[in-house]
C-alpha cells in the first residue's frame, strides 16, 4: 500500500520534508504553501501539499490530495 500522510516531516524543513514523501513516493509533486495562503481547490491524488511557517519548518502534516 501506497503512503498518503507524513506525520513524521512535521518540525521538519521543508526541503528536508519533500526528500522524505519524493523518496516514499516518486510518482506524487510536491506543493509548497505558506500558513495561511490559499490552496488549490479539489483532490489529485499524485498531489502533496506542504504547509510550513515563515521560517519554512512543516506545520501541518502532509497528505495525498
Amino acid at each position: 500500500m501506497a503512503k498518503t500522510s507524513w506525520p513524521e516531516v512535521v518540525g521538519w524543513p521543508e526541503l528536508n520534508a519533500a526528500d522524505q514523501i519524493n523518496i516514499d513516493r516518486p510518482d506524487v509533486s510536491v506543493g509548497f504553501y505558506m500558513e495561511g495562503s490559499p490552496l488549490p481547490s479539489g483532490y489529485d491524488p499524485l498531489r502533496v501539499l506542504i504547509i510550513v511557517n515563515a521560517s519554512g519548518v512543516v506545520i501541518r502534516t502532509p497528505v495525498v490530495g
